[in-house]
Formats: C-alpha cells, sequence, structure tokens
C-alpha cells in the first residue's frame, strides 16, 4: 500500500482548517451539502482525537467488510487487497436518436484512487468521498491525486471489449500492482437513495456489480466488486442524443486476492 495515514492527515486536515463555514461563501465557492458533511466528519474525528493519532499505522484494508447492501451479490472470497475511489464515465451508443431506441452500453473510461488507507481507519469518509468526487471536474489520465481527499493514483479502469473490463494497476516502473482482467458474473440495481448524477441530477446510478477475473490476470487477483455508485446511468431513450455519449459517475472497487 503507497498511501500513508500521515498523508491522509496532512492533506485533509488542512482542507478543513480551509474549508469556508459561512454560508454566503459557501455559495460562493459552491461548497455543496455534500462536500460540507464530508469536511464536517473529518472535523469530528479531529475533535475527538481519532484522527492520525497514530501515524504509523498500517493501511491494511483486509478486516474492511463489503457495504451491507452489497448482500444482493455473492459473498466475497480471498482477502481485501485494495479498496479504490473510481471517477470517469459510463459509454453509450444510439444508433438512432429517436424515443423508440434505447441506448446501448460500451464499457466505461475511469482513473482509480487508492483510498484503502482511509476505508481501513476512517469507513464513513470514503461512502461521503465517493459522492462529492462526482462534482469535480473529471481527473486527466495521469493525475497524481483525486481532490478533495488527495488519495493516490492507483490505477485505470476499461474495457478490452464490448465484454471485458480490465483494471490495470501498472502505472509507473515502480508502481506494478497486477492487472485485473474479468467478467461481469453478478450485477443488482443500486440501492434506493444513491446519487442519480452530477450535482444529484441525473438518470440514476449504474449497478452494483460482481466481476471475476479471468485468463490473462496479472497478480493474484480473484475478482473486483463496484459498489457505492453514483451517477452513470444511461437516459430510458435515445431520444436527442448522439450516436454515441458520456455520463459520469463515481464508484468504490473492492479488489480481492487469493489467501
Amino acid at each position: 500500500m503507497h498511501f500513508h495515514s500521515v498523508y491522509l492527515v496532512a492533506a485533509v486536515a488542512s482542507a478543513v482548517c480551509a474549508a469556508p463555514t459561512n454560508s454566503f461563501f459557501n455559495n460562493v465557492y459552491d461548497f455543496t451539502p455534500e462536500l460540507e458533511e464530508f469536511y464536517s466528519r473529518v472535523s469530528d474525528y479531529i475533535k475527538n482525537g481519532n484522527f492520525g493519532k497514530d501515524v504509523s499505522q498500517v493501511c491494511d484494508a483486509s478486516n474492511v467488510s463489503l457495504p451491507a447492501q452489497a448482500s444482493g451479490l455473492p459473498s466475497p472470497t480471498g482477502i481485501l487487497k485494495y479498496v479504490a475511489i473510481g471517477r470517469g464515465t459510463q459509454n453509450y451508443t444510439c444508433s438512432e436518436p429517436t424515443k423508440d431506441t434505447t441506448p446501448t452500453q460500451i464499457g466505461a473510461l475511469a482513473t482509480l484512487y487508492d483510498a484503502s488507507c482511509i476505508v481501513a481507519n476512517y469507513p464513513d469518509l470514503v461512502d461521503s468521498a465517493t459522492k462529492i468526487v462526482l462534482n469535480y471536474d473529471l481527473p486527466t489520465d495521469n493525475a497524481a491525486t483525486l481532490p478533495p481527499v488527495n488519495v493516490e493514483l492507483l490505477g485505470h479502469h476499461y474495457f478490452e471489449d464490448a465484454t471485458t473490463p480490465v483494471f490495470n494497476l501498472d502505472t509507473t516502473a515502480q508502481d506494478q500492482f497486477g492487472i485485473a482482467i474479468s467478467k461481469k458474473n453478478a450485477s443488482m440495481v443500486a440501492p434506493p437513495g444513491s446519487v442519480s448524477g452530477q450535482n444529484n441530477s441525473g438518470d440514476g446510478a449504474v449497478p452494483w456489480l460482481y466481476l471475476t477475473t479471468i485468463a490473462g490476470t496479472v497478480g493474484n487477483f480473484t475478482s473486483v466488486y463496484r459498489v457505492n455508485t453514483a451517477g452513470g446511468a444511461a437516459p430510458a431513450t435515445c431520444e436527442g442524443q448522439a450516436a454515441s455519449f458520456q455520463i459520469q459517475y463515481s464508484a468504490q472497487y473492492f479488489f480481492y486476492v487469493s489467501e
């Protein structure tokens, strides 16, 4: 794990201190209720003396559980290795821009950021962060950190073909964490209350997924879960849509490895 709690404390705590609290400034700086909730949670940890009290702690996610709502998916096996926040687009095509045609999904593109340390120590912050990052600009492919939580780049998510999701965690010559090539094994509708899109406006959150790895995987990855999705769902019809279009989303990805 290359993201350490000492960095988390410095990065997030400084953001809390700098965050505007007056409602006028909140409006000026687009300080949304979701962002306020995130900083409020961090502030509570600091006030209670529970934030960064042991900066030597190991960012071990192995004892972290999937969200309770994921009971609609098969139970995980193996050991949880990474939890990542994914930020990107779900991609669609339309054969005709009519109300009688439905969008066809052709994969996704996302940048993955290592939230393993946060979820191991402050799990509620990850859920809050996954929602608020949707309202920030899309990160560039190799952006080193993801604002406002400043978690570090872990890898990239893309599709090898229409049905083969890839999670490439080999980002540099030094950071070689493997490549999970997968197939969809099971899915469930995003739970009620999921964020529907940017600024809570959109066509809904994409489903939660259970993916299992297939031949070509580099490393001992066995499965990947996509949970706590926000946005990404396509409109019901192609009316008024371009031949190809993207819908922004965020999500959490849980990576399991063999024991």
